[in-house]
């Protein structure tokens, strides 16, 4: 049996509420499914997660493959992170201050660039 953490849709048309959970692979997306890891709701600003941790790293460590949505939402909380860590054979007391520094190591984001002004507003501007 093959298990995927993906994402279980809910919630009423045009208001998506998903449930995180742990299911066959064979099931359909709303279908049966084994257990419910978490929520996600991206409806409010800033969009609500809460996991439970101790559930999904025990189905990583049996096998189970998360989804690229599921991925996605488990990077953002940081749950992969620490998992991939603590595989690594980091212990528990050291896993935040070396998490720390792995997002310190990373390079930061670029300034988004301004927006390019036409040759008009560009000779304006020079003329100022």
């Amino acid at each position: 049996m093959a298990v995927k953490i993906r994402m279980k849709r809910m919630g009423s048309k045009k208001r998506p509420f998903y449930r995180l959970v742990a299911a066959d692979s064979r099931y359909q997306r709303d279908g049966r499914f084994l257990e419910i890891l978490g929520y996600y709701n991206p409806m409010i600003e800033p969009a609500d997660v809460k996991i439970d941790e101790d559930k999904v790293y025990r189905w990583l460590d049996s096998g189970a493959q998360p989804t690229p949505n599921a991925r996605n939402v488990l990077k953002s909380v940081g749950i992969l992170e620490r998992w991939r860590l603590l595989r690594s054979g980091v212990s528990i007391a050291e896993l935040d201050t070396k998490i720390e520094e792995l997002r310190g190591k990373q390079p930061r984001a670029k300034a988004a660039p301004r927006e390019k002004l036409s040759r008009k507003a560009a000779a304006k501007a020079a003329a100022e």
